[in-house]
């Protein structure tokens, strides 16, 4: 746990930020997601992830954040969320 928290503290700023406002919108659908599902409602998780992925990229065009910088961004953020789309699409679920 030590490792992990010298990790944290070691990442600049911005980029601890983006780490956090990437789990807290999986958070969100994930919990969205699952009352949906419960109520008997089709499974949106991955749809969901990609929009993010969409919306990720549109803000980094209009930020004009440069993709590959030397911190994490709205770039790095749309990569991760296109990836969780697309393993629901290789796994079905999409």
């Amino acid at each position: 746990m030590t490792d992990l928290c010298a990790l944290g503290r070691s990442l600049p700023e911005r980029s601890r930020r983006v780490i956090a406002r990437f789990g807290l919108k999986l958070a969100v659908f994930a919990f969205v997601c699952g009352f949906q599902v419960a109520s008997g409602g089709p499974n949106l998780f991955f749809d969901l992830a990609f929009l993010a992925a969409l919306l990720s990229i549109i803000i980094a065009l209009h930020a004009r954040e440069r993709p590959l910088g030397r911190f994490l961004d709205h770039w790095d953020e749309a990569l991760v969320f296109g990836w969780v789309s697309c393993l629901g699409d290789i796994l079905g679920m999409g």
